[in-house]
């Protein structure tokens, strides 16, 4: 059975692997390009993290962390119908978050276009 946290597209074999690392050998500039990348996503990151800090967004952040690492081990340890439950309400989940918060996503994008 397939693991949904997994799709095909992000499964990856120790010959694909390979192939990467080669092509990295082989291209100097995208070595440079994959560091720049990582650097960029990990500032961004932090950034998000810095501006969420202190807000009620952080509590809902740490709420939908839980949900996707309960919704992981429930696929590992195959708690099927958890699992199930947990998929589904992720799915409509988004949804419904920016519904609910709304007024809150309005205030955060007004505040980061002032700054």
């Amino acid at each position: 059975m397939k693991n949904w946290i997994f799709p095909a597209a992000l499964e990856f074999t120790s010959e694909d692997i390979t192939n990467y690392l080669n092509m990295l050998k082989d291209n100097p500039i995208k070595i440079i390009m994959l560091i720049i990348d990582i650097g960029l996503v990990l500032f961004l990151t932090i950034k998000l993290i810095q501006i969420v800090r202190e807000t009620r967004a952080w509590q809902l952040i740490k709420g939908i962390a839980f949900l996707i690492i309960a919704t992981f081990l429930s696929s590992i340890l195959e708690l099927h119908i958890l699992n199930y439950i947990l998929a589904s309400f992720m799915t409509y989940g988004v949804i419904f978050l920016i519904i609910i918060f709304q007024p809150e996503l309005r205030r955060a994008l007004e505040q980061l276009r002032n700054k």
